[in-house]
């Protein structure tokens, strides 16, 4: 446990808690730089971009994972004809608030994220998107097959949108 508290403080030092201060990061960036939201998973990361006026969030694509350093260049040729201003992701947290092992392993992802392309990150609760998005493709007669292939990036898309969301009602 001790272990656990230390690396949370270590790396609150170079990421943004959970809890994000949502005004404070947009109104930092630039008119031409975008957000962009991620879905770090097991075997995939789903990609969206939101526009720029932080209203919509886009799906783009979902990369299958191959190890850390060919992720972050599947990452970035992805995103190429994007100017990031920050990366909101997804974390995965247990159904009473608290981390758990896959929150640790997207925190460590994230650090090597932040360093790859030295934007500001900022972490978005991420329980259930993946069973909301399942149910809307669903009902809307998506083939289980169809919903596997863009399952990632559509919440990537709904994480994303869940922060802009946040962020408009506050201002």
């Amino acid at each position: 446990m001790l272990f656990y508290l230390l690396y949370l403080y270590l790396t609150s030092i170079y990421i943004s808690p959970v809890i994000a201060k949502h005004i404070n990061l947009i109104e930092r960036l630039h008119t031409t730089q975008i957000l962009v939201g991620l879905d770090i998973g097991f075997k995939t990361i789903g990609i969206a971009v939101s526009d720029r006026t932080f209203t919509i969030a886009t799906p783009i694509n979902t990369v299958s994972r191959k190890g850390t350093k060919k992720d972050l260049t599947k990452i970035k040729d992805y995103l190429t004809e994007y100017e990031i201003g920050a990366f909101i992701i997804g974390l995965p947290l247990s159904l009473d608030g608290s981390e758990n092992e896959q929150s640790i392993k997207i925190r460590n992802f994230s650090s090597e994220l932040h360093s790859y392309f030295s934007v500001p990150i900022e972490f978005w609760d991420e329980r259930y998107s993946s069973d909301v998005i399942f149910k809307e493709m669903r009902k809307s007669n998506f083939s289980t097959t169809k919903i596997k292939k863009k399952l990632d990036q559509q919440s990537a898309s709904y994480i994303l949108q869940g922060f802009l969301d946040k962020y408009r009602k506050n201002l």
